[in-house]
């Protein structure tokens, strides 16, 4: 097989330079199996990297090429100490695959008998030419469809807000700008509208600074003549605006290094120290990871890495493993009891992207099956570690949350107020608003401060602007967006409410959002909502999943326990949730 990205078939004959031959190009099949379609143009000698079949478990595990992690566990004891692994080197250009040596004296092993740590590949180098941030192109990920979360029907998820005044993409481009990046492509496709608007009215060239030449574009999924579908998958919409010439700058600027970002996460991160890492380690690809206790994530959601101890190198990853996957992957202390008690790298979904690695495991895809996906972490990494790139991580101390459901989402905000509220997990989220240090940049708003009538109870609450509370109120672990006006006597707990984008938008001036004496426990009230006077909305019987909807999108939702009152819904006094 020639071509820069490869998968497990027969390698393809030498050819002399400008010879035409019958050449393949790569594409993904329904069955996850890389196949070559052949083409007939004059090429070059081909830089042969062998790369692992996506679907191929057959292979020892640790072998180069098998979708199984490299420290997966062998049901023999003489297999758990003998692994195959691919020596890992700078790419050669050659002819030929490059063979895996086996490695038969005793490896070193992580806490289980079964664990298996492979031979070091290759000794860290520094970069020879290090990356400069200004020479760095973020491309943030703003997600694709999420048919689960109520909050997502007319929105795409990275527009959801959070912090009463923020929305999820905020974040992220935050971190760009105070790290110092210059070109932030935002990657669009589900629901855009809403976030193509906050984008563009958010982010003008003056948030970089006077004088500086930064920009935020964004960049919707497009549809070509040979590919009439839309993107299928992070890499794959990361593909075709790279095969474009769209990740580029004015005048033809091009990275030397791709910084790629989930705009559906929340944490704060200068990036410079992950472009510190990269350039020190010289990797080909950098991953950031955030080092978390089994017993406070849900693991088996997530990408797992395998990291040397002593140093940053990957050698091995897996996404959404099963839970007796876990036992190999945890990293655990000699007094461990309990596997809750040890730790694992999540993968944060940030990646540094040398423009070389970029090109050769992205770039070079030429056609992905319809009803086919192609991912970064699924199959992006995983083929690069078996195909001899070299991969790194750089671990992030401080608060990190993925948002994938209307739950996550849910509990993010709460711990904003309350860090006890739920999980130890979410101790840290307020300092996602804390802006002593680094600031977070928004769509900016001129509102009047909110506005205390009487005497109220508020505690452990977030209150935005144009809020108006009024006599009698209780607010405890909720947060409330602009503009919402309560009634006399009303009681809240645990409620988020998106607000409004300015006064009186929707009722007038004299009609509540929320009635006289309606008590709201465990909601989420969206934008433009009226709930008259004497409401109850607690899911008293703890229902886990209902849906109340007209024909116009109207009523509400109950996900996971969770109450959502729709967009634009009016509930008539006395209702009862």
């Amino acid at each position: 097989v020639q071509s820069k990205m490869h998968a497990t078939m027969s390698p393809a004959p030498a050819v002399a330079a400008g010879q035409a031959v019958t050449r393949g190009r790569p594409r993904l099949l329904a069955n996850r199996n890389w196949t070559m379609v052949p083409c007939a143009r004059p090429v070059k000698p081909a830089r042969v990297v062998r790369l692992g079949s996506f679907s191929d478990l057959s292979k020892p595990a640790g072998q180069a090429g098998s979708r199984k992690f490299f420290n997966s566990a062998s049901s023999e004891a003489d297999a758990a100490r003998k692994v195959s692994v691919s020596a890992i080197s700078e790419p050669v250009v050659s002819d030929q695959p490059r063979v895996s040596p086996s490695v038969d004296e005793d490896v070193p092993r992580n806490l289980r008998p079964s664990s298996v740590v492979p031979e070091r590949r290759r000794r860290v180098n520094p970069a020879p030419n290090p990356v400069t941030m200004d020479k760095v192109g973020a491309v943030v990920l703003a997600g694709g469809a999420d048919s689960n979360n109520p909050l997502t029907r007319s929105q795409a998820r990275a527009a959801l807000r959070f912090g009463a005044t923020y929305r999820l993409i905020d974040f992220p481009i935050a971190n760009c700008i105070n790290s110092k990046v210059r070109r932030v492509f935002v990657l669009t496709q589900w629901n855009s509208h809403t976030l193509n608007q906050h984008v563009n009215s958010a982010y003008p060239p003056e948030v970089f600074g006077f004088g500086e030449q930064g920009s935020v574009d964004v960049l919707p999924s497009n549809q070509t003549v040979r590919e009439k579908s839309w993107s299928l998958g992070s890499a794959d919409c990361v593909r075709r605006h790279l095969q474009s010439g769209a990740l580029k700058g004015p005048g033809q600027w091009e990275p030397e290094a791709y910084l790629i970002l989930s705009g559906e996460a929340l944490y704060r991160m200068d990036y410079r120290d992950m472009i510190k890492t990269h350039n020190e380690t010289g990797a080909d690809i950098t991953i950031g990871v955030s080092k978390q206790r089994l017993g406070d994530v849900d693991a088996t959601n997530l990408g797992i890495c395998s990291v040397y101890t002593d140093d940053t190198q990957v050698y091995g990853f897996r996404e959404k493993p099963k839970p007796d996957e876990l036992r190999e992957l945890a990293q655990c202390e000699k007094n461990a009891s309990d596997l809750d008690d040890c730790h694992v790298h999540v993968n944060m979904g940030v990646y540094v992207f040398s423009s070389r690695a970029m090109k050769e495991l992205v770039g070079v895809i030429e056609h992905i099956d319809e009803g086919t996906s192609v991912d970064f972490g699924r199959d992006i990494i995983p083929m690069a570690i078996g195909s001899n790139y070299q991969i790194h991580a750089h671990e992030h101390g401080g608060f990190w949350q993925p948002v994938r459901n209307l739950r996550e989402w849910y509990e993010s905000n709460l711990s904003i107020c309350s860090p006890d509220l739920f999980r130890k997990m979410y101790a840290g989220a307020s300092a996602l608003i804390d802006v002593s240090k680094d600031q977070v940049f928004t769509v900016p708003r001129t509102l009047p401060p909110a506005r205390f009538t009487g005497v109220s109870d508020c505690e452990s609450s977030l209150i935005s602007d144009g809020v108006v509370v009024a006599n009698g109120c209780r607010i405890k672990d909720s947060v409330v967006g602009p503009c919402v006006v309560f009634g006399e006597d009303v009681s809240v707990e645990r409620v988020i409410f998106n607000g409004h984008p300015e006064m009186a938008h929707i009722h007038g001036n004299d009609v509540p959002d929320v009635g006289r004496g309606s008590v709201l426990l465990g909601c989420v009230v969206q934008s433009d909502v009226l709930i008259g006077a004497g409401c109850v909305l607690t899911n008293k019987k703890g229902v886990k999943k209902a849906e109340v909807v007209d024909e116009n999108g109207h009523g509400y939702v109950i996900e996971n326990g969770l109450i959502t009152i729709l967009e634009g819904t009016v509930l008539e006094a006395g209702t009862v949730i």
